[in-house]
């Protein structure tokens, strides 16, 4: 398979001019031209490094780029390893996140009638929309068992009933007066600095972080199987690997 058919298609489902001002995103590390094996993983660690080394992976697709700041040396180990084994690399970021992510997020904390929210640079980076009307801790332990989480943190006042909820992934603090205006609910998010969620706590719906990867992992299972549908004779293996956990 070549690289560049993997390219073109992964920009007609995340288009990569759709994404905020200044991402680094899609093709960051050149590689093989062609490609048997893939990984798929949300951040460039060193065990994600490895992994794709052992597994003989000739790309690894990542969610963060693995690239962000200007860089005047390669010193880290990660990237000295992917391209020392000729492994390509390709980012898919905030363009992702408005053309999918959001929505696979939404559907697994089982909203529907989505409509978008948080704009930024043209792009949409959240998503509302409603749920099955519950219990506010009945419908927060079907997410957590959805999205295979132990813990979340709350922070705000707690509703009786939930019926409609809004989500965005990773950290959405560039979106706190819109979060205080939402009609919802809850609002699910990856997280919050402190001095945002300091500002609007108690001022809107009550807020349910999630984890900054946690919010996103679902994009490793998506990325995947689009890619063995579109691509059945493709290898696509999956790095999954939460970095913090609460105890």
């Amino acid at each position: 398979m070549k690289i560049t058919s993997i390219l073109n298609y992964l920009d007609t489902i995340a288009p990569l001019d759709k994404c905020v001002q200044q991402d680094n995103i899609g093709l960051i590390i050149k590689g093989k031209e062609n490609i048997a094996r893939v990984a798929v993983c949300l951040d460039l660690t060193k065990e994600a490094a490895e992994y794709s080394i052992l597994s003989k992976a000739d790309l690894l697709i990542t969610h963060h780029p693995v690239i962000y700041e200007p860089l005047y040396k390669i010193e880290s180990d990660e990237l000295i390893a992917v391209i020392s084994n000729s492994i390509g690399v390709i980012c898919l970021h905030t363009n992702y996140d408005t053309a999918r992510l959001n929505d696979v997020l939404a559907q697994k904390c089982f909203i529907s009638n989505t409509q978008e929210i948080f704009y930024e640079n043209g792009i949409s980076l959240g998503r509302t929309g409603i749920t099955e009307k519950m219990s506010f801790y009945d419908y927060i332990n079907k997410v957590k068992t959805n999205l295979d989480i132990d813990k979340v943190k709350i922070t705000g006042k707690i509703p009786n009933k939930v019926s409609k909820v809004a989500v965005c992934t990773g950290s959405s603090g560039s979106f706190a007066d819109s979060i205080k205006s939402l009609d919802a609910d809850v609002f699910i998010t990856g997280e919050l600095k402190y001095d945002v969620i300091k500002s609007i706590a108690f001022k809107g719906p009550v807020i349910v972080e999630l984890g900054h990867y946690e919010s996103e992992e679902c994009f490793i299972d998506d990325i995947a199987s689009l890619l063995n549908e579109e691509f059945p004779s493709l290898d696509v293996l999956k790095f999954k690997k939460r970095i913090s956990s609460y105890i």
